[in-house]
């Protein structure tokens, strides 16, 4: 038996330690609860600029509807 969670996320850019940037799925509304109090976050491969990064996440926020989870019991 599976038991599937989805909620609307929108991706942002941060950066971390000297300006790496990185892409955090912030959630809408409310988070899927199998994340507790914590986030989910893509790390980008090295060498990617922060102009790259908010490209990257333009496109996601205009193609990606939301973010699943399944649980296989």
């Amino acid at each position: 038996m599976a038991q599937t969670e989805r909620t609307e996320y929108v991706f942002t850019v941060k950066e971390y330690g000297e300006g790496t940037p990185w892409i955090m799925l912030e959630g809408l509304r409310e988070t899927l609860t199998c994340l507790g109090h914590g986030f989910l976050g893509l790390d980008l491969k090295k060498g990617t600029d922060l102009t790259k990064a908010r490209e990257i996440a333009a496109y996601l926020n205009k193609h990606v509807a939301g973010i699943a989870y399944t649980k296989i019991k």
